[in-house]
């Protein structure tokens, strides 16, 4: 799990306002009103919250019942300056933390990569427990193995995913079904390609000090996060279901 408190700070800095957490969040925020249908009471838990930007959307979205959780101390730290209802949890020991049958919507952004398959189907599976019938987990994930860089080191990434990742994961939980799913950003797709290639040959050529390695949450020039914002938000606009991207967004539902 990530514990560099100076990667937790620098998601502190910038997830308001970077494109790529913007975009995530606006994804996120557009499936719980479609699911609510103007029923703010909901009840919906972050789980791995991060520094909270998520839950400061959701806030300001209008939504009364939202918490959520980290297993890193400066995560939840910064998420409690923000006034939100955050703790301390692990997400791979969920049993026995919150009542079964206790969400109507569980989101999960960027955590899963940090674990291996076995652990991976068990934390989804004890996710599903807490889910209403009916109820809906969300979920992103970093995506495509090609797409490995210095980013992965950094935040402790093990994995990349695909669509058949999820399908096998789910195959061995009861009446669960991935009901949307998507990739993205297919537009962005070449130059994050171009920027990660660079990154394994600075690798390779052993010119990055593994002691010091930082992720890509950087905050670029306005112009520029204004354009990759604006990328993104025309390619959801027009592009359904993408078929490639460095991110894999789904909406898993429980069945009953």
């Amino acid at each position: 799990m990530l514990i560099n408190s100076e990667e937790y700070r620098a998601m502190f800095e910038v997830e308001e306002k970077l494109w790529w957490y913007i975009i995530l969040h606006e994804k996120v925020i557009a499936e719980i009103n479609s699911f609510s249908k103007g029923n703010k009471q909901i009840k919906i838990l972050d789980a791995g919250c991060g520094t909270g930007g998520l839950l400061v959307k959701l806030r300001k979205a209008g939504f009364l019942n939202i918490q959520g959780f980290d297993f890193n101390d400066d995560a939840v730290a910064f998420s409690k300056s923000r006034g939100l209802n955050a703790q301390k949890i692990d997400i791979t020991h969920l049993q026995g933390v919150f009542e079964k049958e206790c969400f109507d919507v569980v989101v999960s952004d960027d955590v899963l990569y940090q674990f291996e398959d076995e652990v991976i189907e068990k934390t989804i599976s004890s996710i599903v427990d807490i889910l209403k019938p009916n109820g809906i987990f969300i979920t992103n994930n970093n995506a495509f193995e090609i797409f490995r860089g210095t980013h992965d080191i950094a935040v402790g990434s093990k994995k990349r995913f695909v669509l058949k990742d999820f399908k096998a994961y789910l195959s061995k939980i009861e009446a669960v079904s991935i009901s949307k799913h998507h990739y993205w950003s297919l537009f962005l797709s070449p130059l994050i390609l171009v920027v990660r290639l660079i990154q394994k040959l600075q690798l390779k050529l052993n010119l990055v000090d593994l002691q010091n390695i930082k992720s890509d949450v950087e905050m670029p020039s306005e112009f520029i996060n204004n354009l990759f914002y604006n990328i993104c938000k025309f390619e959801r606009n027009i592009l359904k279901n993408s078929p490639f991207g460095s991110s894999l967004f789904l909406v898993i539902k429980k069945e009953k």
